[in-house]
């Protein structure tokens, strides 16, 4: 399959994901039929004013990853209503797709 056929593919699967909802990188890299470092690298290419929903992509422990800047990703999960559990983790029943 094509690069660029990948990537719209990986687009689509971004935009999926329902709004209060999350998905991790490596289960959105399997819908995807991908390895999880080229997600990681379609999202640091995406244009600044994409409204795809790339905050919706936290690590498989459930967690945001550790970067400079998260605190935005903190923002937009919480105006969802997503909020990290007392342990930083977020609420496993929020996962799509459904585990």
């Amino acid at each position: 399959m094509a690069t660029e056929e990948m990537r719209r593919i990986f687009y689509t699967t971004l935009a999926s994901i329902p709004p209060g909802r999350y998905c991790s990188y490596g289960d959105i890299a399997k819908l995807c039929g991908v390895h999880v470092r080229q997600v990681l690298a379609w999202l640091r290419t995406l244009p600044r004013e994409s409204d795809l929903p790339w905050y919706r992509l936290i690590t498989g422990q459930r967690r945001i990853a550790d970067y400079p800047g998260n605190e935005r990703q903190y923002r937009r999960l919480a105006e969802e209503g997503l909020v990290p559990e007392a342990d930083g983790r977020f609420p496993v029943h929020y996962r799509w797709p459904d585990a």
